[in-house]
């Protein structure tokens, strides 16, 4: 039997990533880099999601908040996007006798990918400008919160629709059930 793990995109790639201060990400690369050796060892098959931030906004995009991308043009081409893996995700599932899906692996703290973690702002929104007031402003509305974002809710929903039961898990969740391998 061949297990899977559908990996958000940026845990193989995190050079699409929004730039930012590498110091903040530490404790996600260790986990990262765990999760990419034991699926290694383990010989886990990866299936990486496409990236709708980098595809829409680029490398020199600023960073983003969940309440900017809750709009339909932006959710239409999410699901356009997810098209060909849940295709694949079809598939797999039709031979269960030879594919395992593990889970699909959440980066929490993401507008897009993350799922029981995601940055929202009410304030984020239009020009910053140079008014510190101002720039505080949109710095304090800005929070966690315990949600799925834009693109792992529309995929929870796509796969609720296709009646597909595959988790969608936390890098350290992966961790853990590849351990168990």
């Amino acid at each position: 039997m061949k297990h899977l793990l559908v990996l958000s995109h940026c845990i193989l790639n995190h050079a699409a990533k929004v730039e930012q201060d590498e110091s903040e990400l530490q404790d996600e690369y260790r986990v990262r880099a765990e999760l990419l050796r034991l699926i290694l060892e383990k010989d886990v098959q990866m299936i990486q999601l496409p990236c709708p931030e980098f595809l829409m906004y680029g490398s020199q995009r600023w960073g983003h908040v969940r309440n900017q991308f809750e709009h339909p043009y932006y959710i239409a081409q999410c699901r356009k996007l997810l098209e060909t893996t849940l295709l694949q995700l079809e598939e797999y599932s039709q031979h269960p006798e030879s594919f395992h899906l593990m889970g699909i692996v959440s980066v929490e703290g993401s507008p897009n990918c993350g799922y029981r973690l995601t940055c929202v702002g009410s304030k984020w929104k239009g020009e910053i400008g140079e008014d510190p007031k101002h720039v505080e402003e949109i710095q304090h509305s800005l929070r966690m919160v315990d949600e799925p974002g834009v693109y792992m809710k529309l995929l929870e929903n796509e796969l609720n629709e296709r009646q597909l039961s595959i988790p969608i898990i936390t890098m350290d969740e992966a961790v853990q059930a590849v351990k168990l391998l």
